[in-house]
């Protein structure tokens, strides 16, 4: 069993105090959790993004630990592993989301659970610390995570099912999981696990930039509420899979299409729009630009490989290029019509019925009352 310092659990002591006192961290249990296990020992150099300043700031527990020491029990998301193209493909998520996620779960011993997205393995091991090593499945695309996750787990202690594969597989087990967390970002909810899990079992899966928490039924359906603002890295289907960058979708936007004017609505920064936007369209990435020549809205979508770029010009107008199947712009602005003709309803208010067959129904307030099919891919 690895030991830690004295200023390692002075520092996770005071980790879990703000967790508590900004309303993460409620049940015992997992407050016991985040005391007892080091998150160093799940990270040895990783980069922490400041978006406020625009900075990246690396770490390496080895040529200055006191600093990295401060930066693993800050409340911030450790990236650990960057594409080539400099995208984060695993971190350790930030500990107030990982809290709110975990009693979101509301898991107890004799549960089994399947996490999709083994990462660097602190939250597996907050799994097993509660739940027993035999109650934890994990599993991740990249072998080397997993391999690396492993060794880091059986130096605390902690021995659960590891498995490399697709997470949108799920793992088949011989009897049915309790529950499923998602620590990837993912546009829909995989077949597979509905199948996977027992009736009134739990999946909580991130949707766009919101967590969806689903009840699975008998006829392998699943029916919840979106409970929380979150964003996680997308899945990875391939390990060769380079995500496109700000500047991969500035530069897709930039080319001679078809042009018009279009509205240019003062609400479509506000996040409850820019949320049921990820949910609806999933796959388009979208990037504004704000310079001393006015703003720049670039669309993107690398699944088909349609665009479209809009200039602000006076009157509430934009001239907007577009080009590839469909028009990027034109579903923003149908969907955000849309939205305010519902009285511009938060995130909170949605929830999410997913059939046996995949199709997701999404519905407003109440299951019966259904606003929308979203697009299947």
């Amino acid at each position: 069993m690895t030991t830690t310092s004295a200023d390692s659990a002075q520092l996770r002591a005071r980790l879990v105090d703000h967790l508590v006192e900004d309303g993460f961290l409620h049940e015992p249990r997992w407050r016991e959790a985040f005391l007892a296990i080091p998150r160093e020992e799940f990270v040895d150099r990783f980069t922490v993004h400041d978006p406020t300043a625009g900075r990246c700031t690396h770490h390496d527990l080895t040529m200055d630990r006191a600093g990295a020491l401060a930066a693993v029990y800050s409340d911030v998301a450790l990236v650990t592993q960057l594409d080539s193209g400099g995208t984060a493909t695993s971190s350790s998520t930030t500990p107030s989301l990982m809290a709110l996620m975990l009693e979101r779960l509301d898991v107890y011993p004799g549960h089994r659970v399947l996490e999709i997205g083994t990462g660097t393995g602190y939250n597996a091991a907050l799994l097993c610390h509660v739940l027993g090593d035999h109650a934890v499945t994990s599993v991740d695309i990249d072998p080397c995570l997993v391999e690396r996750a492993r060794t880091r787990l059986a130096g605390l202690g902690y021995r659960p099912r590891l498995v490399v594969g697709d997470g949108a597989l799920g793992v088949p087990a011989t009897t049915h999981y309790d529950r499923i967390i998602a620590t990837c970002g993912l546009p829909r909810v995989p077949e597979a696990w509905l199948t996977q899990v027992r009736p009134s079992g739990i999946i909580l899966v991130n949707l766009g930039f919101t967590l969806a928490r689903l009840t699975v039924t008998t006829d392998h359906s699943a029916c919840g509420r979106f409970t929380d603002y979150a964003a996680f890295m997308f899945r990875r289907a391939d390990l060769s899979e380079i995500a496109p960058t700000v500047q991969d979708i500035i530069a897709a936007a930039d080319r001679d299409g078809t042009t018009y004017q279009a509205p240019l609505p003062p609400f479509l920064e506000e996040r409850s729009l820019q949320c049921l936007h990820a949910i609806v369209y999933p796959h388009v990435r979208r990037v504004i630009v704000h310079s001393d020549d006015g703003d720049l809205y670039s669309l993107s979508n690398p699944a088909t490989g349609a665009w479209a770029r809009a200039c602000p010009e006076p009157g509430g107008q934009a001239t907007v290029v577009h080009g590839g199947p469909g028009d990027l712009w034109r579903n923003l602005l149908d969907l955000a019509a849309w939205w305010d003709d519902l009285g511009r309803p938060e995130p909170t208010r949605f929830g999410l019925t997913v059939s046996s067959n995949g199709a997701h129904t999404l519905w407003l307030d109440q299951p019966d009352r259904t606003v929308m099919s979203l697009p299947t891919f």
